[in-house]
Protein backbone atom coordinates (compact mmCIF):
# COMPACT_ATOMS: atom_id res chain seq x y z
CA UNK A 1 0.00 0.00 0.00
CA UNK A 2 2.61 2.44 1.19
CA UNK A 3 4.71 1.41 -2.00
CA UNK A 4 1.52 2.50 -4.14
CA UNK A 5 0.99 5.54 -2.80
CA UNK A 6 4.60 6.15 -3.04
CA UNK A 7 4.37 6.08 -7.16
CA UNK A 8 1.15 7.51 -6.89
CA UNK A 9 2.59 10.37 -5.75
CA UNK A 10 5.17 10.40 -7.90
CA UNK A 11 3.12 10.79 -10.82
CA UNK A 12 1.10 13.55 -9.39
CA UNK A 13 4.95 15.48 -8.70
CA UNK A 14 6.28 14.12 -12.59
CA UNK A 15 2.77 15.94 -13.73
CA UNK A 16 3.39 19.18 -11.75
CA UNK A 17 6.29 19.14 -12.38
CA UNK A 18 6.68 19.51 -16.24
CA UNK A 19 3.96 21.84 -16.25
CA UNK A 20 5.77 24.15 -13.87
CA UNK A 21 8.81 23.80 -15.25
CA UNK A 22 8.05 24.02 -19.22
CA UNK A 23 5.65 26.97 -18.48
CA UNK A 24 8.81 28.53 -16.00
CA UNK A 25 10.98 30.48 -19.32
CA UNK A 26 7.41 32.37 -20.78
CA UNK A 27 6.65 33.37 -16.72
CA UNK A 28 10.44 34.43 -16.51
CA UNK A 29 11.00 36.72 -19.57
CA UNK A 30 7.45 38.67 -18.43
CA UNK A 31 9.10 38.97 -15.30
CA UNK A 32 12.88 39.86 -16.46
CA UNK A 33 14.23 36.62 -15.64
CA UNK A 34 16.69 34.42 -18.01
CA UNK A 35 15.10 31.08 -19.17
CA UNK A 36 16.57 27.74 -18.68
CA UNK A 37 17.96 25.87 -21.56
CA UNK A 38 16.30 23.44 -22.67
CA UNK A 39 17.44 19.93 -21.25
CA UNK A 40 18.86 21.81 -17.66
CA UNK A 41 18.75 19.77 -15.13
CA UNK A 42 15.94 21.40 -12.52
CA UNK A 43 18.50 21.68 -9.25
CA UNK A 44 17.14 21.46 -5.21
CA UNK A 45 15.88 25.17 -4.16
CA UNK A 46 16.64 27.25 -1.20
CA UNK A 47 12.47 27.88 -0.84
CA UNK A 48 10.73 24.91 1.12
CA UNK A 49 6.99 24.24 1.17
CA UNK A 50 5.30 22.40 4.17
CA UNK A 51 1.12 21.98 3.69
CA UNK A 52 -0.16 22.56 7.02
CA UNK A 53 -3.28 21.27 8.61
CA UNK A 54 -4.02 18.62 6.03
CA UNK A 55 -7.25 17.02 7.86
CA UNK A 56 -7.26 13.36 7.51
CA UNK A 57 -10.46 12.70 6.12
CA UNK A 58 -12.86 14.44 3.88
CA UNK A 59 -16.58 14.26 3.64
CA UNK A 60 -17.53 14.15 -0.21
CA UNK A 61 -20.52 16.78 -0.41
CA UNK A 62 -19.89 17.72 3.05
CA UNK A 63 -18.22 21.31 4.13
CA UNK A 64 -14.98 22.43 2.88
CA UNK A 65 -11.53 22.27 4.21
CA UNK A 66 -9.16 24.69 5.18
CA UNK A 67 -5.20 24.49 5.32
CA UNK A 68 -2.55 26.27 4.34
CA UNK A 69 0.67 26.24 2.26
CA UNK A 70 3.57 27.88 3.88
CA UNK A 71 7.01 28.96 1.75
CA UNK A 72 10.10 30.01 3.21
CA UNK A 73 13.02 31.62 2.09
CA UNK A 74 16.15 30.08 3.38
CA UNK A 75 18.49 32.05 1.29
CA UNK A 76 20.45 35.34 2.16
CA UNK A 77 19.05 37.44 -0.71
CA UNK A 78 15.99 37.70 -1.93
CA UNK A 79 13.98 34.82 -3.93
CA UNK A 80 11.24 35.00 -7.05
CA UNK A 81 8.54 32.10 -7.37
CA UNK A 82 6.59 32.82 -11.07
CA UNK A 83 4.65 30.24 -10.38
CA UNK A 84 3.04 27.77 -7.75
CA UNK A 85 0.51 24.65 -8.11
CA UNK A 86 -1.30 22.74 -6.08
CA UNK A 87 -1.59 18.99 -6.77
CA UNK A 88 -3.90 15.64 -5.83
CA UNK A 89 -2.41 12.47 -6.91
CA UNK A 90 -5.04 9.73 -7.40
CA UNK A 91 -3.94 6.46 -6.05
CA UNK A 92 -5.86 4.01 -7.71
CA UNK A 93 -9.90 5.54 -6.98
CA UNK A 94 -9.96 6.96 -10.14
CA UNK A 95 -11.55 10.32 -8.56
CA UNK A 96 -11.51 12.96 -11.27
CA UNK A 97 -10.32 16.74 -11.09
CA UNK A 98 -14.14 17.69 -12.12
CA UNK A 99 -15.00 16.59 -8.21
CA UNK A 100 -12.46 18.75 -6.68
CA UNK A 101 -13.21 22.80 -6.28
CA UNK A 102 -10.09 24.40 -4.78
CA UNK A 103 -9.89 28.24 -3.85
CA UNK A 104 -7.20 30.35 -1.71
CA UNK A 105 -6.11 33.23 -0.83
CA UNK A 106 -3.23 34.89 -1.46
CA UNK A 107 -0.06 35.82 1.00
CA UNK A 108 -1.35 38.92 2.88
CA UNK A 109 -4.86 38.69 0.90
CA UNK A 110 -8.30 38.15 2.77
CA UNK A 111 -10.25 37.44 -0.63
CA UNK A 112 -10.76 33.74 -1.86
CA UNK A 113 -10.11 32.79 -5.71
CA UNK A 114 -10.76 29.94 -7.47
CA UNK A 115 -7.66 28.36 -8.80
CA UNK A 116 -6.77 27.66 -12.36
CA UNK A 117 -7.38 24.51 -13.27
CA UNK A 118 -5.01 22.63 -15.74
CA UNK A 119 -5.91 19.22 -17.35
CA UNK A 120 -5.36 16.15 -15.39
CA UNK A 121 -6.41 12.73 -16.15
CA UNK A 122 -7.31 11.87 -12.56
CA UNK A 123 -6.58 13.42 -9.26
CA UNK A 124 -6.12 17.01 -9.99
CA UNK A 125 -4.08 20.04 -10.52
CA UNK A 126 -4.66 23.95 -9.94
CA UNK A 127 -2.00 26.87 -10.60
CA UNK A 128 -2.31 29.93 -8.20
CA UNK A 129 -1.07 33.26 -8.53
CA UNK A 130 -0.78 33.38 -12.57
CA UNK A 131 0.64 35.92 -13.77
CA UNK A 132 1.76 37.20 -10.99
CA UNK A 133 5.35 36.85 -9.06
CA UNK A 134 5.71 36.27 -5.56
CA UNK A 135 9.21 37.92 -4.31
CA UNK A 136 10.42 36.35 -0.87
CA UNK A 137 12.86 38.58 1.04
CA UNK A 138 15.57 36.88 2.63
CA UNK A 139 14.68 34.61 5.54
CA UNK A 140 10.56 35.52 5.06
CA UNK A 141 7.39 33.09 4.45
CA UNK A 142 4.58 33.50 1.98
CA UNK A 143 1.43 31.40 3.61
CA UNK A 144 -1.40 30.63 0.55
CA UNK A 145 -4.78 29.55 2.26
CA UNK A 146 -6.03 26.56 0.57
CA UNK A 147 -10.03 25.70 1.02
CA UNK A 148 -11.06 22.37 -0.67
CA UNK A 149 -14.64 20.80 -1.44
CA UNK A 150 -15.37 17.62 -2.97
CA UNK A 151 -18.17 16.96 -4.51
CA UNK A 152 -20.93 14.28 -3.24
CA UNK A 153 -20.34 11.89 -6.12
CA UNK A 154 -16.49 11.36 -5.65
CA UNK A 155 -15.89 7.93 -4.61
CA UNK A 156 -14.24 6.99 -1.29
CA UNK A 157 -10.36 6.26 -0.96
CA UNK A 158 -7.22 7.72 -0.51
CA UNK A 159 -5.67 10.58 -2.56
CA UNK A 160 -2.40 12.40 -1.93
CA UNK A 161 -1.76 15.98 -1.55
CA UNK A 162 0.81 17.99 -2.16
CA UNK A 163 2.03 22.02 -3.16
CA UNK A 164 5.18 22.66 -5.55
CA UNK A 165 6.35 25.99 -6.34
CA UNK A 166 8.83 27.15 -9.28
CA UNK A 167 11.79 29.17 -8.25
CA UNK A 168 14.17 32.09 -9.86
CA UNK A 169 17.38 33.03 -8.10
CA UNK A 170 18.64 36.02 -9.68
CA UNK A 171 22.16 35.47 -7.99
CA UNK A 172 22.61 32.72 -10.12
CA UNK A 173 23.79 32.30 -13.48
CA UNK A 174 20.87 32.10 -16.38
CA UNK A 175 21.98 28.30 -16.30
CA UNK A 176 21.23 27.65 -12.33
CA UNK A 177 19.38 29.98 -11.63
CA UNK A 178 15.81 28.02 -12.06
CA UNK A 179 14.75 25.38 -8.89
CA UNK A 180 11.65 23.64 -7.78
CA UNK A 181 10.51 23.76 -4.57
CA UNK A 182 8.32 20.87 -3.32
CA UNK A 183 6.05 19.87 0.12
CA UNK A 184 5.59 16.53 1.38
CA UNK A 185 2.74 14.55 0.28
CA UNK A 186 0.08 12.92 2.99
CA UNK A 187 -2.61 11.05 3.15
CA UNK A 188 -6.28 12.63 2.25
CA UNK A 189 -8.88 9.92 2.60
CA UNK A 190 -12.53 11.08 1.13
CA UNK A 191 -15.12 9.33 3.19
CA UNK A 192 -18.89 8.57 1.29
CA UNK A 193 -21.67 10.81 2.62
CA UNK A 194 -23.64 9.39 4.86
CA UNK A 195 -26.64 7.13 4.14
CA UNK A 196 -29.91 8.29 5.55
CA UNK A 197 -31.22 5.81 7.80
CA UNK A 198 -34.17 4.41 7.01
CA UNK A 199 -37.19 5.46 9.54
CA UNK A 200 -38.13 3.24 12.18
CA UNK A 201 -40.90 1.28 11.31
CA UNK A 202 -44.38 1.99 12.64
CA UNK A 203 -45.71 -0.54 15.06
CA UNK A 204 -48.64 -2.46 13.33
CA UNK A 205 -52.51 -1.37 14.11
CA UNK A 206 -53.72 -3.87 17.06
CA UNK A 207 -56.84 -5.78 17.50
CA UNK A 208 -58.74 -6.52 20.76
CA UNK A 209 -58.94 -9.43 22.26
CA UNK A 210 -60.86 -11.06 25.43
CA UNK A 211 -62.14 -14.31 27.11
CA UNK A 212 -65.60 -14.66 27.20
CA UNK A 213 -67.22 -17.39 29.73
CA UNK A 214 -63.72 -18.39 30.68
CA UNK A 215 -64.15 -20.83 33.87
CA UNK A 216 -63.12 -20.20 37.10
CA UNK A 217 -62.06 -24.21 37.95
CA UNK A 218 -60.63 -26.88 36.73
CA UNK A 219 -60.40 -30.59 37.84
CA UNK A 220 -57.65 -32.65 37.31
CA UNK A 221 -59.00 -35.57 34.84
CA UNK A 222 -62.07 -33.87 34.53
CA UNK A 223 -63.85 -32.86 31.54
CA UNK A 224 -63.44 -30.38 29.10
CA UNK A 225 -64.71 -26.81 29.81
CA UNK A 226 -65.39 -24.47 26.89
CA UNK A 227 -65.20 -20.37 27.02
CA UNK A 228 -64.54 -18.26 24.06
CA UNK A 229 -61.86 -16.26 22.46
CA UNK A 230 -63.49 -13.22 20.89
CA UNK A 231 -61.18 -10.81 18.35
CA UNK A 232 -62.28 -7.11 17.28
CA UNK A 233 -60.51 -5.42 14.29
CA UNK A 234 -59.43 -1.97 14.15
CA UNK A 235 -61.71 0.63 12.87
CA UNK A 236 -59.55 2.35 11.20
CA UNK A 237 -57.71 -0.54 8.96
CA UNK A 238 -58.49 -3.98 7.47
CA UNK A 239 -55.73 -6.41 10.10
CA UNK A 240 -54.14 -9.75 9.39
CA UNK A 241 -53.81 -11.48 13.03
CA UNK A 242 -52.48 -14.87 14.87
CA UNK A 243 -54.27 -15.60 17.95
CA UNK A 244 -52.83 -17.15 21.25
CA UNK A 245 -53.57 -17.86 24.65
CA UNK A 246 -51.15 -17.89 27.81
CA UNK A 247 -50.72 -19.76 30.87
CA UNK A 248 -48.70 -17.76 33.82
CA UNK A 249 -48.42 -19.46 36.95
CA UNK A 250 -45.84 -19.35 40.27
CA UNK A 251 -44.61 -22.49 37.93
CA UNK A 252 -44.74 -23.64 34.38
CA UNK A 253 -47.59 -25.97 33.46
CA UNK A 254 -46.13 -29.12 31.66
CA UNK A 255 -47.43 -28.92 28.22
CA UNK A 256 -48.18 -32.58 28.44
CA UNK A 257 -50.69 -32.18 31.07
CA UNK A 258 -52.90 -29.44 29.47
CA UNK A 259 -55.49 -29.95 26.74
CA UNK A 260 -56.32 -26.92 24.76
CA UNK A 261 -58.30 -27.35 21.74
CA UNK A 262 -60.26 -25.12 19.31
CA UNK A 263 -63.09 -25.69 17.09
CA UNK A 264 -61.94 -25.54 13.20
CA UNK A 265 -64.92 -24.11 10.44
CA UNK A 266 -66.00 -27.77 9.41
CA UNK A 267 -66.61 -28.41 13.45
CA UNK A 268 -64.12 -30.28 14.19
CA UNK A 269 -61.72 -29.99 17.34
CA UNK A 270 -57.97 -29.26 16.91
CA UNK A 271 -55.33 -29.03 19.66
CA UNK A 272 -53.42 -26.15 19.92
CA UNK A 273 -49.37 -26.00 19.58
CA UNK A 274 -47.38 -25.50 22.64
CA UNK A 275 -44.56 -23.64 22.81
CA UNK A 276 -42.38 -21.59 25.85
CA UNK A 277 -40.82 -17.99 25.83
CA UNK A 278 -37.20 -17.91 27.29
CA UNK A 279 -37.80 -14.49 28.13
CA UNK A 280 -41.00 -15.49 30.67
CA UNK A 281 -40.09 -18.83 32.34
CA UNK A 282 -42.93 -20.04 34.02
CA UNK A 283 -45.52 -19.00 31.27
CA UNK A 284 -46.93 -21.60 28.88
CA UNK A 285 -48.21 -20.70 25.26
CA UNK A 286 -50.69 -22.21 22.95
CA UNK A 287 -50.66 -21.30 19.36
CA UNK A 288 -54.01 -22.11 17.48
CA UNK A 289 -52.40 -23.28 14.00
CA UNK A 290 -54.50 -25.44 12.07
CA UNK A 291 -51.39 -26.75 10.23
CA UNK A 292 -53.35 -25.21 7.56
CA UNK A 293 -51.59 -22.09 5.60
CA UNK A 294 -54.95 -20.88 4.76
CA UNK A 295 -56.32 -20.59 8.19
CA UNK A 296 -53.77 -19.65 10.53
CA UNK A 297 -53.80 -16.24 9.47
CA UNK A 298 -57.30 -14.47 10.26
CA UNK A 299 -58.86 -11.77 8.35
CA UNK A 300 -60.31 -9.10 10.54
CA UNK A 301 -61.67 -6.26 8.11
CA UNK A 302 -62.50 -2.65 9.73
CA UNK A 303 -64.02 -3.07 13.04
CA UNK A 304 -65.21 -6.49 12.58
CA UNK A 305 -65.11 -9.29 15.04
CA UNK A 306 -64.30 -13.29 14.95
CA UNK A 307 -65.35 -15.65 17.76
CA UNK A 308 -63.29 -18.89 18.51
CA UNK A 309 -64.95 -21.22 20.62
CA UNK A 310 -61.89 -22.89 22.79
CA UNK A 311 -62.10 -25.72 25.32
CA UNK A 312 -59.69 -26.80 28.22
CA UNK A 313 -58.71 -29.68 30.06
CA UNK A 314 -55.93 -30.53 31.96
CA UNK A 315 -54.39 -34.63 32.60
CA UNK A 316 -55.56 -36.74 35.88
CA UNK A 317 -51.89 -36.38 37.17
CA UNK A 318 -52.06 -32.06 37.06
CA UNK A 319 -51.24 -30.97 40.52
CA UNK A 320 -53.56 -28.45 42.28
CA UNK A 321 -52.36 -25.18 41.46
CA UNK A 322 -53.73 -21.35 40.59
CA UNK A 323 -53.09 -20.17 36.94
CA UNK A 324 -53.75 -17.09 35.17
CA UNK A 325 -54.92 -17.06 31.69
CA UNK A 326 -54.71 -14.31 28.89
CA UNK A 327 -55.33 -14.47 24.76
CA UNK A 328 -52.80 -12.62 22.91
CA UNK A 329 -53.46 -11.57 19.18
CA UNK A 330 -50.52 -10.49 16.98
CA UNK A 331 -50.63 -8.37 14.17
CA UNK A 332 -49.27 -8.91 11.01
CA UNK A 333 -47.10 -6.22 9.61
CA UNK A 334 -47.39 -3.87 6.78
CA UNK A 335 -45.31 -2.25 4.41
CA UNK A 336 -43.26 0.17 6.66
CA UNK A 337 -44.82 -1.40 10.09
CA UNK A 338 -43.05 -3.74 12.33
CA UNK A 339 -45.11 -6.74 14.22
CA UNK A 340 -47.61 -5.30 17.11
CA UNK A 341 -49.39 -7.65 20.03
CA UNK A 342 -52.39 -6.95 22.30
CA UNK A 343 -53.29 -9.08 25.50
CA UNK A 344 -56.69 -9.52 26.73
CA UNK A 345 -57.28 -8.79 30.88
CA UNK A 346 -56.01 -11.96 32.60
CA UNK A 347 -58.42 -14.17 34.09
CA UNK A 348 -57.59 -16.60 37.19
CA UNK A 349 -58.39 -19.63 37.88
CA UNK A 350 -57.76 -22.66 39.44
CA UNK A 351 -56.70 -26.80 39.39
CA UNK A 352 -57.90 -28.62 41.89
CA UNK A 353 -56.80 -32.21 42.63
CA UNK A 354 -58.70 -35.38 41.00
CA UNK A 355 -60.86 -37.46 43.42
CA UNK A 356 -58.52 -40.03 45.05
CA UNK A 357 -55.28 -37.72 44.86
CA UNK A 358 -52.57 -37.17 47.49
CA UNK A 359 -54.16 -33.63 48.78
CA UNK A 360 -51.79 -30.75 48.13
CA UNK A 361 -51.88 -27.69 49.96
CA UNK A 362 -54.44 -24.88 48.95
CA UNK A 363 -53.06 -22.53 45.74
CA UNK A 364 -52.41 -19.54 45.56
CA UNK A 365 -53.07 -17.07 42.76
CA UNK A 366 -49.72 -15.54 41.41
CA UNK A 367 -49.10 -12.31 40.70
CA UNK A 368 -47.62 -12.56 37.43
CA UNK A 369 -48.32 -9.66 35.04
CA UNK A 370 -50.35 -9.86 32.06
CA UNK A 371 -47.51 -10.58 28.66
CA UNK A 372 -46.57 -7.32 27.75
CA UNK A 373 -47.96 -5.83 24.01
CA UNK A 374 -44.97 -5.06 22.31
CA UNK A 375 -43.02 -7.25 20.00
CA UNK A 376 -39.62 -6.98 18.33
CA UNK A 377 -39.49 -7.14 14.79
CA UNK A 378 -37.30 -9.96 13.63
CA UNK A 379 -37.29 -9.84 10.05
CA UNK A 380 -38.62 -8.36 6.93
CA UNK A 381 -41.86 -7.59 5.73
CA UNK A 382 -43.18 -10.53 3.51
CA UNK A 383 -45.60 -9.25 0.77
CA UNK A 384 -49.00 -11.12 0.38
CA UNK A 385 -47.63 -12.62 -2.78
CA UNK A 386 -45.13 -14.60 -0.62
CA UNK A 387 -47.51 -15.04 2.06
CA UNK A 388 -49.50 -17.68 -0.11
CA UNK A 389 -47.13 -19.42 -1.41
CA UNK A 390 -46.22 -22.88 -0.76
CA UNK A 391 -45.23 -23.98 2.32
CA UNK A 392 -41.42 -23.64 2.87
CA UNK A 393 -38.67 -26.49 3.02
CA UNK A 394 -37.13 -27.73 6.45
CA UNK A 395 -34.14 -26.06 5.81
CA UNK A 396 -35.83 -22.71 4.78
CA UNK A 397 -37.59 -22.81 7.83
CA UNK A 398 -34.66 -23.77 9.95
CA UNK A 399 -34.76 -26.32 13.16
CA UNK A 400 -37.27 -24.71 15.32
CA UNK A 401 -39.58 -23.71 12.98
CA UNK A 402 -42.02 -26.40 12.90
CA UNK A 403 -45.31 -26.20 11.30
CA UNK A 404 -48.28 -28.23 12.40
CA UNK A 405 -49.31 -31.23 10.12
CA UNK A 406 -52.63 -30.38 7.96
CA UNK A 407 -55.27 -32.79 8.73
CA UNK A 408 -57.28 -34.02 5.76
CA UNK A 409 -59.36 -32.71 4.80
CA UNK A 410 -57.65 -29.26 6.23
CA UNK A 411 -59.44 -27.52 9.19
CA UNK A 412 -59.67 -23.68 9.47
CA UNK A 413 -61.16 -22.20 12.04
CA UNK A 414 -64.48 -21.50 12.94
CA UNK A 415 -66.24 -18.20 13.12
CA UNK A 416 -69.09 -17.37 14.79
CA UNK A 417 -71.11 -14.06 14.19
CA UNK A 418 -68.55 -11.11 12.50
CA UNK A 419 -67.49 -11.11 9.43
CA UNK A 420 -67.45 -13.99 7.29
CA UNK A 421 -64.34 -12.98 5.47
CA UNK A 422 -61.39 -15.57 4.61
CA UNK A 423 -58.45 -15.09 6.22
CA UNK A 424 -55.50 -14.49 4.61
CA UNK A 425 -52.79 -17.16 4.30
CA UNK A 426 -48.99 -17.85 6.07
CA UNK A 427 -46.83 -20.16 6.74
CA UNK A 428 -44.42 -21.04 9.53
CA UNK A 429 -41.04 -19.69 7.96
CA UNK A 430 -43.28 -16.62 6.78
CA UNK A 431 -44.43 -15.90 10.69
CA UNK A 432 -40.92 -16.05 11.90
CA UNK A 433 -39.98 -13.31 9.38
CA UNK A 434 -42.84 -11.17 10.14
CA UNK A 435 -41.54 -11.66 13.77
CA UNK A 436 -44.34 -12.29 15.43
CA UNK A 437 -42.60 -12.53 18.84
CA UNK A 438 -44.83 -15.07 21.28
CA UNK A 439 -46.58 -16.59 18.62
CA UNK A 440 -43.90 -17.62 16.58
CA UNK A 441 -42.63 -18.88 20.07
CA UNK A 442 -45.45 -20.89 20.59
CA UNK A 443 -45.04 -23.07 17.80
CA UNK A 444 -41.78 -24.67 18.86
CA UNK A 445 -41.70 -26.65 21.85
CA UNK A 446 -43.66 -29.64 20.80
CA UNK A 447 -40.81 -30.98 18.60
CA UNK A 448 -37.89 -29.97 20.32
Amino acid sequence: MRQSRFLAATAAVTLASGVAVVEAPAVFAASGAVTAGQGTQVQSSPVTVALGGVPGTVTAGGAPVEFTATLRNTADHQLDVPSSVFVIGDTGTGIKQSQFKLEYQSPGGTQWQDAKVTAASTGGLWQLDRPNVLHLVAGTEAVYRLRLTVAADAPAGRVAPGFDAVVSDPALPPEQRVSQAMSGYSDLVVTSSATPTAPAPTPAATAEVRLDGMPTTFTAGGEAKPFKLVLTGNRAKDLRVLPAIVFQGATELPSENVKFEFRTADGGWLEGTPGSNSEHPGWLYFGLRTGDKNADVLALPKGGSRTIEVRLSFTRDTPATAQTLAALVGSMPGEGESGSEASSPKADFTITAAAGSTPTPPPTFSAAPVPTASLPSTGPVVPVAEVTSAAPSPAAVGPQAVTAAAPAPEPRLASTGGTTAQPMAITGAVAIALGVGTLVVARRRRRI
